[in-house]
């Protein structure tokens, strides 16, 4: 294994973990059995990367060729699970705390996640596909977690709250155009996700969102 290839699949790997621990905390404080921490987990953290891979013919996906995704998906959500059961009245009165870790995480994954999806975009050939490869960053960052949120009968959280898609496709787009014009993959990669990982953070401290349609509550009637 070269120091590039290295030092990708340690990138995927604390995306992996960041997400993973991300969807087993939204799965616990959804109230599901282990099981459901396990699959809503490994969801979260690998989803996204399933759907790419099918829309651009890469099969079978790779979480079903290299199963070392799987593991430490499973083996992060089981940990999480583990440490929620065993300091569940802590962790339950500590909601807030517990939300804001999970946010933090879960920006970590976003960020990460799309900068890899552009980068697979990339490497399959479609360089010049600005858009293509905008898309499919944000699949993979924002699919894992559409994904879970559907499994648990919810609109999905990137439809509705916060800038969460945004933070994706402005770092997919700054990692395309950083790459286009032969900035260092590393530094590329690593601007491309504090960039995600920014404006995630800072949409919810400063508890920013997209314009939508508010109606006045309808006053009941006497």
């Amino acid at each position: 294994m070269s120091v590039e290839e290295l030092v990708l699949f340690i990138f995927e790997m604390v995306g992996t973990v960041a997400f993973a621990i991300s969807g087993a905390m939204v799965a616990i404080k959804k109230r599901v059995d282990v099981f459901g921490v396990i699959v809503l987990s490994a969801m979260t953290a690998l989803g996204g990367g399933i759907v790419r891979d099918i829309l651009i013919g890469h099969l079978p996906p790779t979480m079903f060729s290299d199963y070392r995704y799987v593991m430490v998906a499973v083996i992060t959500s089981v940990i999480v699970f583990i440490v929620a059961y065993i300091f569940r009245d802590s962790y339950r009165k500590s909601e807030k705390t517990v939300d804001a870790v999970n946010n933090v995480f879960d920006a970590l994954g976003l960020g990460v996640f799309t900068v890899m999806g552009a980068k697979v975009a990339i490497e399959s050939g479609f360089t010049v596909n600005g858009i293509l490869v905008v898309c499919l960053a944000v699949v993979t960052g924002v699919g894992g977690g559409l994904i879970r949120d559907v499994m648990l009968m919810e609109i999905p959280f990137v439809l509705k709250k916060r800038i969460y898609a945004v933070a994706s496709i402005l770092g997919g787009t700054a990692y395309h155009l950083m790459y286009i014009h032969n900035v260092n993959v590393r530094a590329a990669s690593i601007i491309a996700v504090l960039i995600v990982f920014a404006v995630r953070i800072l949409a919810t401290v400063f508890k920013l969102d997209l314009p939508k349609v508010r109606f006045p509550k309808e006053e009941k009637s006497i």
